[in-house]
């Protein structure tokens, strides 16, 4: 086992005394179940077959009964929280060889404090500069040649420069899989590479059993753990694998299988790691969409009511598509003047680039996206295009500069006309940090407004100081 190994399987074990660092496994049957009427392959709604449970607790049968429940029936389906689920210590992490890859399965409900901290101990407590979350397209997710290449150049020019945590589905299809490859083989490329920070969160559920297998198999646990198939042999799977290239594979576990994890993991991690302002931190968010499916306004969703930037990447299709013309359709040359897109608008684009949706999914979308393109959350939106943008690294800057320029003129509109000394000082160190970023990145036309600003400041105290001395 090597000192990386060692180090994640120890982090971990140094943990198994939180009562809230636990995994996940259904209840409604145990390791002593039986599968009735000798079905021997009958499921559990939680997708096992009976037999196969590892819980070694009471069954919901038996759980019942001592509550008194005479009349219990086995439930036809799933239920999320306590009742169909208990919560059990983590015993399926390690390190994927060749590649690296540390992974983890974990109770969906611990809290993203918990697991940001992890995982920065895991990176010898550095702090990142920059979370990038790259979300969209999966299974039908394509671009062209250049377009590709120019987008995981600038994905992994910013995260390198900016000491950035790079966060996916972290399933070997789509974006995911792009951005893996990606840097992979960028590490392969450069003598002496920044090792990439990438995290992929998914659900212990969503990948296929022989994954599941592989990782249990090759978890650090004495004794180890009893590796059979619980789902039956002859069941087709169209689940996924994990994508190895991945620095982190995190899988959350409700206790249910064939699962999928909605974004509020993500987006939480992602508040976290912006929270930790320690010894002056900043830390800087920036989501990336690439194609996506209507079930990825979530994601936007949740990076609007966090303020955070959102970089569209046109011409990757469907939702990254939709918004990027809708943004262009109601938005003047000058992109500083914006109108709400009608409902026929929207409908309109949604045809185009999601032909079988139904009514119901339209009416849905359509809902969201008017909310997200709303004139107040304009400035959070920004789009890349191959043909007019320098590249991806520099737009995801732009994104950054913008937002908090804009949260700055903000905060300064409503403050008091007297600024205390310590105000101004704050204010003066998150825009010293910008322009380090700036320069860093080579992103001059950021460092020129906040350049300007200041000259115009002391012209201005100038002026009062002149005024003052002479009345």
């Amino acid at each position: 086992m090597d000192e990386n190994t060692q180090s994640w399987v120890d982090l971990i074990i140094k943990r198994s005394g939180n009562c809230k660092f636990k995994s996940r496994t259904c209840c409604i049957y145990n390791i002593k179940s039986i599968s009735p009427d000798n079905i021997q392959d009958q499921l559990c709604p939680c997708g096992r077959m009976i037999r196969l449970h590892s819980s070694t607790g009471d069954s919901l049968e038996t759980a019942e009964a001592k509550r008194g429940n005479t009349k219990f029936k086995h439930p036809n389906e799933f239920l999320e929280g306590n009742k169909h689920s208990v919560a059990v210590p983590v015993n399926v992490f390690g390190t994927l060889q060749p590649s690296g890859c540390k992974y983890l399965r974990l109770d969906v409900r611990l809290p993203m404090k918990d697991l940001f901290q992890l995982i920065l101990e895991d990176c010898g407590g550095q702090k990142p500069a920059l979370i990038l979350s790259v979300y969209g397209g999966a299974k039908y997710f394509t671009m062209t040649e250049q377009l590709e290449k120019e987008f995981i150049r600038g994905v992994i020019d910013a995260a390198t420069m900016a000491n950035a945590w790079i966060l996916t589905t972290g399933i070997n299809n789509g974006v995911s899989k792009l951005v893996g490859e990606g840097i992979s083989h960028y590490s392969l490329l450069r003598e002496y590479p920044n090792k990439v920070k990438c995290i992929g969160m998914t659900m212990w559920g969503t990948i296929n059993e022989n994954t599941r297998l592989e990782l249990k198999s090759a978890s650090c646990i004495n004794p180890p753990l009893k590796c059979e198939r619980q789902i039956p042999k002859d069941v087709g799977e169209d689940r996924e694998a994990i994508e190895r290239n991945h620095t982190h594979c995190i899988l959350f576990d409700s206790g249910k299988l064939h699962d999928y994890l909605s974004d509020s993991q993500r987006h939480h991690f992602v508040t976290e790691a912006c929270k930790d302002t320690d010894n002056g931190h900043t830390c800087y968010a920036v989501t990336i969409i690439v194609e996506g499916g209507v079930h990825s306004l979530e994601v936007l969703r949740h990076d609007i009511e966090g303020k955070r930037p959102i970089v569209l990447i046109q011409g990757s299709g469907r939702l990254a598509d939709v918004l990027a013309m809708l943004i262009e359709q109601t938005s003047n040359s000058d992109r500083n003047q914006y109108w709400k897109p009608s409902s026929e608008e929207i409908e309109q684009a949604l045809e185009r680039f999601y032909p079988n949706l139904n009514f119901s999914e339209v009416s849905s979308a359509v809902k969201q996206i008017q909310k997200i393109l709303t004139q107040e959350n304009r400035h959070l939106l920004h789009v890349f295009s191959l043909h007019r943008d320098k590249n991806v690294a520099e737009t995801i800057f732009k994104a950054i500069f913008t937002v908090t320029q804009k949260k700055t003129e903000l905060e300064y509109n409503q403050k008091d006309k007297n600024e205390s000394l310590e105000q101004e000082q704050q204010r003066r160190t998150g825009e010293d940090k910008l322009v380090d970023l700036a320069l860093e990145w080579n992103y001059f036309d950021g460092v020129l407004p906040i350049l300007q600003a200041r000259q115009n400041e002391r012209i201005n105290n100038k002026k009062d100081f002149i005024q003052v001395n002479t009345c």
